[in-house]
């Protein structure tokens, strides 16, 4: 049962479907323009299914055991697809003009992936809980939201650690960089 319920929590705090659902969610709790909550869920839902695209490409070519992208080749496949198309999405938010959190919000998820690559050598990032505690970050200054958001990033930490897909370091660097890309994504939305 224990397993069932940490693949459950593993695929619901997948980046890929958490990142879009928590910042709709986000985009539509606060005092956000609904047109800013559409661009939202197209930009980060689109990064998504991208990058699951992708995935299930390698796939069904023979070149992944499966969507998981757990083996260090596959990740490193992985991120190196999603860091330059974060990017690129980015910098088309910023000059085509779209809400500031947008654009900023898709440079901090780029910089976590970018963090993943560049620590490769001494640990698997996890990227789950990082996007997990970033998404957290988005609900701020609604401390209860965080909170919710935080603790569903615990469960998501615990479910990595029982399918042994990481290590504690993981966990903890993956925690650690979400929580800083959600400080200067805050910073900088508040920013004068």
């Amino acid at each position: 049962m224990r397993t069932v319920f940490a693949h459950a929590l593993s695929l619901a705090g997948h980046p890929a479907i958490l990142t879009p659902v928590g910042a709709a969610l986000a985009a539509a709790s606060g005092d956000a323009p609904p047109d800013l909550t559409r661009t939202v869920v197209l930009a980060a839902g689109g990064i998504a299914a991208a990058a699951a695209l992708f995935s299930l490409v390698q796939v069904r070519r023979g070149k992944w055991a499966d969507a998981d992208a757990s083996q260090p080749e596959e990740r490193s496949q992985l991120n190196l697809f999603l860091f330059p198309a974060l990017a690129l999405a980015s910098a088309w938010a910023f000059w085509s003009g779209q809400p500031a959190a947008l654009s900023t919000g898709l440079a901090i998820a780029a910089a976590l992936v970018a963090a993943a690559v560049l620590t490769s050598r001494w640990l698997k990032l996890s990227l789950h809980v990082g996007f997990a505690v970033l998404v957290a970050s988005l609900f701020w200054p609604d401390m209860f939201l965080v909170g919710i958001g935080l603790g569903f990033s615990c469960l998501i930490a615990w479910s990595r650690l029982y399918l042994a897909r990481h290590d504690m370091a993981d966990i903890l660097a993956g925690g650690l960089a979400g929580a800083l890309g959600g400080l200067v994504l805050q910073l900088l939305l508040v920013a004068p």
